[in-house]
């Protein structure tokens, strides 16, 4: 059963996660929503309700970072699914430039 809120987009992007424990974790998102994302993190694991930080490129300016809180909700063999936490203007603004950007139509 789908429990989500928001539709997800199939998206392959460079992110950063800033998890205080491990430092700076490079990995790459299979897909986004304004709700979360499921970020594959090969050899990296961690542990459900993990909190950490998402640090998205800005799509205008890929050179700017956004953060983005969030949260392990759910773990395998591949990576994280994350659930956003918190949001900001600059947050919302670029999760939505990204999801928009997709061609649905090609999915």
């Amino acid at each position: 059963m789908e429990h989500r809120w928001n539709t997800r987009v199939p998206l392959d992007i460079n992110v950063t996660l800033n998890y205080d424990k491990v430092g700076l974790i490079s990995a790459r998102t299979r897909d986004l929503s304004l709700g979360g994302a499921y970020v594959m993190t090969d050899s990296i694991r961690l542990g459900k309700h993990t909190m950490l930080d998402v640090l998205l490129p800005h799509e205008d300016d890929p050179s700017r970072m956004v953060r983005v809180p969030a949260t392990v909700v759910r773990t395998d063999g591949e990576g994280v699914a994350l659930q956003f936490t918190d949001f900001d203007a600059t947050s919302i603004a670029a999760l939505t430039s990204w999801i928009s950007g997709v061609d649905v139509a090609t999915l």
